[in-house]
């Protein structure tokens, strides 16, 4: 008897814990293969490839946080949640070259991307980001400026 109570009460509760926990918990198991899945996607885009320099590029990444401030930080905070996803770590999980595409090539990522169609999925009651009108020098001083807050 206590036994079935048990498994019942594990099946009641598990649910619930998952829902709490949100849909990374899900994928905790396969979080490294995905992250490493993740960050050898490209995205869909002009951005082939991007050279990152050893250390950051302070010049570069005070003309990213201008932007980023500027066009971005309305849904976006780097570590908690606003109306978009928080930025915090994103360039440990995104490619560089993604993370450019996603920038320049907004529209056409959150129709074909798998992986911002799925963001976009759990994020439903959020508006779709708008295109930010960047040229890719403008993107990528945001990307070095994203770089500069990694842990």
């Amino acid at each position: 008897m206590k036994s079935k109570l048990l498994v019942l009460a594990v099946l009641i509760l598990l649910p619930a814990v998952f829902m709490a926990l949100g849909p990374q918990s899900l994928t905790a198991a396969s979080s490294d293969a995905q992250q490493s899945s993740q960050l050898k996607d490209n995205g869909i885009g002009p951005v082939k490839s991007v050279t990152l320099g050893k250390t950051i590029d302070k010049k570069m990444v005070d003309e990213g946080q201008s932007i980023f401030f500027g066009k971005c930080s309305l849904c976006h905070a780097m570590n908690s949640q606003k109306l978009a996803p928080p930025l915090a770590g994103v360039t440990k999980t995104l490619s560089p070259v993604f993370i450019m595409n996603y920038l320049l090539n907004t529209a056409q990522m959150q129709e074909k991307d798998p992986y911002i169609q799925q963001l976009m999925q759990y994020y439903q009651s959020v508006p779709k980001m708008p295109d930010q009108n960047l040229s890719k020098s403008q993107a990528r001083a945001v990307l070095e400026f994203l770089r500069s807050t990694a842990k």
